[in-house]
């Protein structure tokens, strides 16, 4: 694997503690040139075939979205265009990734800055007022009031209340959430609509976003518990037994169990 790959991949989350394959590559390209960090220790972006679309000049850089990528000149970010040049000049002490038009930012400290969003000319949509802000996904953006955090429209309403400990962005409709509970409970993530009502009942260790129907889940225990699968309607539909596991894209995930690495259909069973 190159080394720029390795890189971009893991600026996309998408798992070096599990082979690369053909399928990441694809989802590594999809919204344009990729991450890369040059021989001069800053980053840049390569086209498919590896040349350089964007030379490596900048402290950090983010994938691109909506055509622009953040990228951080100095201790300031802004937003980039698929050539390089500033769409949105640097003025940001951290800037998100672009998702459904908007990005969260923050002007401030970076360690007391407050987070909102803005659109695509840099202007503010959602002003500036939460500890923290996550990008935007079906509608809703997470955002931490305090210690906890709740959801808001495209609006900057506040539709979910601060509530929680922890949580997901929505995905298929469903948002993983996390609420401490009595001292030893073990089972406090669930699901929320964006409503804020719950689907169902049961609750997990831990639980993540769902992906082509499917939503990876510990059920026992978050350290040592094994990865299991459910759908939209709570049920167990992969029994847990899995020591790490991927979301599913293209109707296959990949896990590992003990040192062997393998790929899963939607019913669990291998696939090549």
């Amino acid at each position: 694997m190159k080394p720029w790959f390795a890189g971009a991949l893991l600026l996309l989350g998408l798992g070096l503690h599990l082979q690369a394959n053909e399928d990441m590559e694809q989802a590594l390209f999809s919204r344009g040139p990729a991450p890369a960090k040059g021989e001069n220790g800053k980053w840049g972006f390569r086209s498919p075939d590896g040349t350089w679309a964007v030379e490596p000049k900048f402290m950090e850089v983010k994938p691109f979205q909506h055509d622009m990528a953040a990228a951080r000149e100095g201790k300031t970010w802004g937003y980039i265009d698929k050539a390089g040049n500033w769409k949105i000049p640097p003025r940001f002490s951290w800037a998100g990734e672009f998702s459904e038009n908007l990005a969260p930012a923050s002007e401030g400290d970076r360690l007391t800055g407050k987070f909102g969003y803005i659109d695509p000319q840099g202007r503010w949509a959602i002003e500036a007022e939460y500890a923290w802000a996550r990008p935007f996904r079906e509608g809703l953006g997470c955002v931490k009031d305090g210690a906890k955090w709740g959801f808001v429209d495209s609006k900057g309403k506040l539709v979910i209340e601060p509530d929680f400990d922890q949580v997901e962005s929505f995905s298929g409709g469903l948002a993983a959430v996390q609420k401490s509970g009595p001292p030893g409970e073990k089972e406090t993530w669930a699901y929320i609509k964006p409503d804020g009502s719950s689907p169902f009942e049961k609750k997990f260790a831990w639980a993540g976003s769902f992906s082509e129907g499917l939503a990876r889940i510990q059920i026992t225990d978050r350290i040592s518990g094994k990865y299991g699968y459910i759908n939209p309607k709570g049920e167990l539909v992969i029994a847990p037994g899995f020591d790490e596991a991927a979301d599913f894209h293209q109707g296959r995930a990949q896990v590992r169990v003990g040192n062997e690495v393998r790929f899963i259909d939607a019913k669990g069973k291998p696939v090549e």
